[in-house]
């Protein structure tokens, strides 16, 4: 596993202060991705073929029949999925990794935060650009209201290798500092016509984890590959953030955790 000494911690919160997002690569070993992936790729199917653009899927009948996969498709081949909280998913190598609860520990200056969301996000071959745009409530996060630190951040790490070809994430770096509100409506017609050089694509390997400010500007890409590019997202909270629904796991599961994770967990539903 992992130590905090592998990355050095205030540089990386550096980077996320200034860039908007920071990078931990060769966090996670491959063989566990890759274990992830094949383990993930049916349930992306199952959504595939079931959903409706119309409306979203509720798809039953994994495992032991009381967990549920949801996905909706959110444009064209993009499906969001929300993780059943059950291995090979549920690891405590990512959701408990030293060194990144060593760096939300650092950024908070708190232990007391939860973990709130697992979800995907995974463009499928011949999805198409996303809209420019802030996640997690942007009436909250947005700067001119003042915060001093973004209460909520995606961990994120893809499941294969991404590149421009099966669409990887664009980001503007900075753009969480941003305090225009008349631009909020207008950024697809401003960043597609003028000159803004520090666009980057992350393109990144399989192992990596990274952490998004969700203020920062963002888009995903086309995916003009023959393969899918999942992406998994585990969100943590500071407690007096909006929640989303309780992520439900089985008892089994929950036991799993260490007291601290049962803590950060607080926001959980047993099925089973």
């Amino acid at each position: 596993m992992t130590t905090p000494n592998q990355y050095d911690l205030d540089l990386k919160l550096a980077e996320l202060q200034i860039n908007g997002y920071v990078l931990f690569e060769d966090l996670i070993p491959v063989e566990k991705i890759d274990r992830i992936r094949e383990a993930f790729l049916p349930f992306l199917e199952t959504v595939r073929a079931h959903s409706d653009p119309a409306s979203g899927v509720k798809l039953h009948g994994h495992s032991d029949d009381r967990l549920v996969v949801e996905g909706r498709l959110q444009v064209v081949n993009r499906y969001t999925i929300y993780v059943p909280w059950e291995q090979p998913f549920a690891d405590p190598e990512i959701y408990e990794n030293p060194a990144l609860l060593a760096f939300l520990d650092r950024y908070w200056g708190t232990t007391d935060y939860l973990i709130t969301c697992y979800h995907s996000n995974s463009p499928y071959p011949g999805s198409e650009y996303q809209q420019w745009h802030r996640d997690a409530g942007i009436s909250k996060l947005v700067p001119h209201v003042g915060l001093e630190v973004c209460p909520h951040f995606g961990v994120k790490f893809p499941l294969v290798d991404t590149c421009e070809e099966n669409g990887s994430f664009e980001i503007l770096p900075s753009t969480q500092y941003l305090a225009d509100p008349a631009l909020e409506t207008r950024y697809d017609e401003i960043l597609e016509t003028g000159d803004f050089p520090s666009r980057r694509r992350l393109n990144l390997k399989k192992g990596t984890l990274w952490i998004q400010d969700p203020r920062t500007l963002h888009r995903g890409t086309p995916n003009r590959s023959d393969h899918p590019r999942p992406e998994l997202v585990i969100c943590y909270s500071l407690p007096w953030f909006a929640q989303r629904l309780p992520i439900e796991m089985t008892q089994a599961e929950f036991d799993k955790f260490s007291e601290r994770g049962k803590k950060m967990l607080a926001n959980r539903r047993i099925i089973g």
